[in-house]
C-alpha cells in the first residue's frame, strides 16, 4: 500500500503528525492519548459513529464530533478532555449503564470488559437513573457455541456488522428499534456458520460469551500464551487460555498479525480445544511384550523403545500433521545417526510443485491490496478457513475475484466461476492468463493437491505468473507440518515403499496414524511388514492399539516449537498448559530415545534444536527464536526445477474422486465436545448428467469403490456440478471416510458409484 502523506494538527495542545486519511481516534493513540470506543473497529470497514463514546472537540466544528468517522486534516485543534468532553463521556455511560445489570461478578467478560474498564477511567460516579433496570431471560443461546445476555448489549453493531459484512454469512441482525432493539437470526433459527465465535471477542460488554467458556474460570486465575493455531496450513495467531493445566479457552490475540489472520479464527480453531482431553487421549506410556500389555513410567517406555530402535536395522521415522520443525529435524539427525535409517512425512508428492513455488510469493495480508485474486482449485473456505475472510474482504473493497475448479465452494458468488471439468484444471489457464494480464496487483492462490496432480497445469500457471511483473502466488497447503517438513528436505512417499519392500525394521510414527488416512489400507499392509512400532501420540489410534511401545506426547497446544504456514511464514508454538503428567513433547521424546541408543543428540531445549536447525538448513538460515518473534518470519524459497513430473495416471474406473475437504468434518472436530452441534456428516455429491445416468435420483446411499477401498455415503446432487467426477467430503463419524478411497500420495483415482 502506498504511504500518505504526514498531516500536522494539534491535539490536547501539541503539536503531533499523523498519515492523512487517519481517524483522529488511531491518530490520538499514535501520541499516546486514548479516546474511549465501543462501536469502533477497523478491521469492520469504514466507521458508524453508533455508540458516541468517542466524541470530541475540533476547532471551528459545530458541537462535538466523532472522533472515530473524523479524519485528521492540517491544522486541526482537537481537545479530548474537555469538559464538554467530559460531559459528553459521563452521559453517554450513564445511558449504556442505565439498564445494564451490573452483573460483573458472575459475567464471563468481567475483568476484561472495556465497559468496565471505560466506566472506571472515563465515567461517572454515580448515576441519576433510579428506575428499576429492564430484565430479560439469560442466558438466550445464539447457537450450541455462543450464549446471549440481552440486557448487557449496548447496540454496539459489532455482531452484526461482523455477520453481514465480514463473514456475510448475513445471519446475525437487529430487532426492533431504539431501547428495545437487541440481537437476533435473521432466520430465527441458530446462528450458523464457520466463524461465528469472532463475536465473542469483538463484543466489548459481555452480551455474547462462549457457552463451551461459561462460568469456567475468571481472568485472575488462568494464565495466557500466545500460540499458532495448527488446525490447517494458515498459522492463525492465538491466545490460549489456561487453569490448573488445562486448556480452557482459545481467542484471537490481542495484537492480530495483519500478516496472516487479522485477528479473526474459524469455529474450529477457536473451538476445537476440548478433543486436547477427549476420552481417547494418550496419558499413560504402554509397552506391548510377548503378548502382554503394561502400563509404565515414561521413562522405562523411553528405556525398552531405545532398545527396540539398537536392536533392529533400518529404523524408520514418519512424521505426521503436526510435527514441528524441531521433531523434523531431530527425526532427521537420529535417522541419519543409525543403521541405514530414514525419515519422510505423510502429505503430497508435489515436489514437481517448486516450480510455483519459487516464484514472487504474497502474505494473506497482500490479498488486501490486490486487484485480482484468483483461486486455482481447492475449497478454502473449508480447508483454510480464514483465507475466506480475506478474500472476502478484498471484495469488499472492490478487487476482482475469480474462483477456478470443479467444486462448488462458499466463495462462488463473489465474482467470477469458471467451472472445470474434474480432473481438467488445465482448460481454465486461458482464461486466468486474460485476467493477470490484464491486472496491475494480481494474487493467485493454488492448491497443493489439486496442482500436484496436475502437474502440466502447475507449469503452465507457472509460466502465466513468471511473465506477468508484479504477480505474486499463495499456496493453499495441507496440513500445519507441510510446509516445515518440506523445507527440511523430508519427502513424502518415501516410506510405504521403504515398508512395503521390507527395507524398514523399527517403525517410529511420529504424530500420525498412517493407516487411517489416504490409502490406509496399503499402510496397513505394509506396517504388517515391518519390524515394532514406536508409536508417539497424544491420542488413540489403531496405530497406537498395536504399536510395540507407546509413547505419550503433549499436543500443540501444550509445547514448544516452530511450525511454517502455507506462505512460508515460521512461526512459534508456545505452551499454554503443561500436558498430562504421563507425556513429554514430541522433540524431547526423540533426544531421549537418541540417548538410549547410544547416539545421543546434543540438545536439551527447543531453542537449541531450532539453533541447530537453521545452521543446518538453508531455508532457515539466520533464523533464531528471537528473530522470529511474535509475529513470524518468512522463510527462504526453494529453487525452481528444471522440468515438472509427468502427470499421474487415475487408477481404477467410474469417476474421478474429486476430496471435498469439510472444516467440521476431521477427526479433530469429532473429539471437541464443543463443536458435537457442528460436526459435517460425509456426503458424496454427484452432477445431474452423471446421476441420471447411473440411475440415481439424489437421496438414498451410494457405494463407491476404488482401487484402494469402498465406503457407502449418502448421495447429493449438485446441479451446479460438471460430470466426470463423484465428489466426496473427507472425514466420516466412526466409520471408513472417503480417504479409504484415495491412494496413499493423493493422487488421481476413480471409483464406481452404485446405489447401496
Amino acid at each position: 500500500m502506498p504511504e500518505r502523506e504526514p498531516v500536522t494538527f494539534q491535539l490536547d495542545g501539541r503539536t503531533v503528525h499523523a498519515p492523512a486519511g487517519t481517524m483522529l481516534v488511531d491518530a490520538a493513540a499514535m501520541h499516546g492519548v486514548e479516546i474511549p470506543i465501543f462501536c469502533y473497529e477497523p478491521r469492520l470497514g469504514a466507521p458508524i459513529g453508533a455508540c458516541r463514546m468517542c466524541l470530541v472537540e475540533v476547532e471551528g466544528m459545530r458541537g462535538l464530533q466523532t472522533a472515530c468517522s473524523t479524519p485528521v486534516a492540517p491544522d486541526m485543534v482537537v481537545r479530548t478532555q474537555s469538559e464538554p468532553v467530559k460531559q459528553a463521556q459521563d452521559g453517554v455511560l450513564e445511558l449504556f449503564l442505565g439498564n445494564h445489570p451490573l452483573d460483573c461478578p458472575v459475567c464471563d467478560k468481567g475483568g476484561e470488559c472495556p465497559l468496565q474498564d471505560r466506566t472506571f477511567r472515563f465515567g461517572p460516579g454515580t448515576t441519576r437513573f433510579a428506575e428499576p433496570k429492564r430484565h430479560h431471560p439469560k442466558p438466550l443461546d445464539l447457537s450450541s457455541l455462543i450464549a446471549l445476555d440481552r440486557e448487557r448489549c449496548i447496540a454496539c453493531f459489532r455482531c452484526v456488522r461482523f455477520s453481514q459484512d465480514v463473514a456475510q454469512d448475513r445471519n446475525l441482525v437487529f430487532e426492533e428499534r431504539g431501547g428495545r432493539t437487541y440481537i437476533a437470526t435473521a432466520s430465527g433459527e441458530e446462528y450458523d456458520g464457520r466463524f461465528t465465535g469472532n463475536v465473542i471477542d469483538l463484543c466489548p460488554v459481555g452480551a455474547l460469551t462462549s457457552n463451551p467458556y461459561r462460568f469456567v474460570a475468571r481472568p485472575w486465575d488462568v494464565k495466557n500464551a500466545p500460540s499458532v493455531c495448527a488446525h490447517c496450513s494458515v498459522g492463525c495467531n492465538t491466545e490460549l487460555t489456561a487453569r490448573e493445566g488445562r486448556i480452557l479457552r482459545v481467542t484471537g490475540r490481542p495484537q492480530p498479525n495483519p500478516a496472516v489472520e487479522e485477528g479473526w479464527l474459524c469455529d474450529k480453531g477457536r473451538f476445537a480445544y476440548p478433543a486436547t482431553f477427549g476420552p481417547d487421549r494418550i496419558t499413560t506410556p504402554l509397552i506391548r511384550e510377548g503378548g502382554e500389555e503394561r502400563e509404565v513410567d515414561l521413562e522405562e517406555a523411553v528405556a525398552y523403545a531405545g532398545v527396540l530402535l539398537s536392536r533392529g536395522a533400518a529404523p524408520g521415522f514418519l512424521l505426521g500433521a503436526t510435527a514441528t520443525v524441531e521433531e523434523g529435524f531431530l527425526a532427521l539427525e537420529l535417522a541419519a545417526r543409525l543403521p541405514n535409517g530414514t525419515a519422510g512425512r505423510l502429505g503430497v508428492p508435489s515436489d514437481g510443485l517448486d516450480v510455483l513455488r519459487a516464484l514472487p510469493a504474497a502474505e494473506l495480508g497482500d490479498i488486501d491490496g490486490a486487484d485480482l485474486v484468483a483461486i486455482v482449485g481447492g475449497d478454502p473456505a473449508n480447508a483454510q478457513p480464514v483465507v475466506e475472510l480475506r478474500v472476502r474482504k478484498a471484495a469488499r473493497r472492490g478487487a476482482r475475484i475469480l474462483v477456478i475448479g470443479p467444486r462448488s465452494t462458499p466463495l462462488d458468488g463473489l465474482g467470477g466461476r469458471v467451472r472445470t471439468e474434474p480432473g481438467r484444471l488445465v482448460t481454465c489457464i486461458e482464461t486466468l492468463t486474460d485476467a493477470v494480464l490484464g491486472a496491475a496487483s494480481p494474487v493467485v492462490l493454488w492448491d497443493e493437491a489439486d496442482l500436484a496432480n496436475e502437474p502440466q497445469a502447475a507449469v503452465r500457471l507457472a509460466e502465466l505468473l513468471a511473465g506477468r511483473a508484479g504477480a505474486r502466488q499463495i499456496e493453499l497447503g495441507g496440513d500445519a507440518s507441510t510446509a516445515g517438513l518440506r523445507a527440511l528436505g523430508i519427502p513424502a512417499g518415501l516410506m510405504l515403499g521403504q515398508a512395503v519392500a521390507q527395507r524398514i525394521g523399527t517403525f517410529v510414527a511420529v504424530h500420525v496414524d498412517p493407516t487411517d488416512g489416504p490409502g490406509g489400507a496399503e499402510w496397513a499392509a505394509a506396517l504388517a511388514r515391518v519390524g515394532p512400532i514406536i508409536a508417539i501420540a497424544s491420542h488413540r489410534s489403531r496405530l497406537t492399539d498395536r504399536a510395540a511401545v507407546v509413547l505419550p506426547a503433549l499436543t500443540p497446544y501444550e509445547q514448544e516449537g516452530v511450525l511454517v504456514s502455507m506462505t512460508g511464514r515460521a512461526q512459534r508454538l508456545r505452551a499454554g498448559a503443561p500436558g498430562p503428567g504421563g507425556a513429554a513433547a514430541g522433540w524431547e521424546i526423540l533426544v531421549a530415545l537418541s540417548h538410549r541408543t547410544g547416539k545421543p543428540l546434543p540438545y536439551r531445549t527447543p531453542r537449541q534444536v531450532f539453533a541447530a536447525a537453521a545452521e543446518a538448513h538453508a531455508a532457515f538460515a539466520g533464523m533464531s527464536y528471537d528473530t522470529i518473534g511474535d509475529l513470524g518470519q518468512p522463510v527462504a524459497r526453494p529453487a525452481a526445477p528444471a522440468e515438472a513430473p509427468p502427470p499421474p495416471a487415475a487408477a481404477g474406473d467410474g469417476l474421478l474422486v474429486v476430496p471435498c475437504p469439510a472444516i467440521f468434518g476431521d477427526a479433530t472436530a469429532r473429539r471437541s465436545d464443543a463443536l458435537a452441534a457442528v460436526r459435517t456428516p460425509p456426503r458424496a455429491w454427484l452432477a445431474q448428467d452423471d446421476a441420471e445416468r447411473l440411475g440415481l435420483n439424489g437421496d438414498g446411499l451410494v457405494r463407491l469403490a476404488s482401487p484402494h477401498g469402498e465406503i457407502t455415503l449418502p448421495a447429493a446432487v449438485d446441479p451446479r456440478l460438471r460430470p466426470g467426477g463423484v465428489f466426496v467430503a473427507l472425514g466420516a463419524d466412526g466409520a471408513p471416510g472417503a480417504e479409504s478411497l484415495l491412494p496413499p500420495d493423493r493422487g488421481p483415482v476413480r471409483a464406481s458409484v452404485a446405489r447401496a
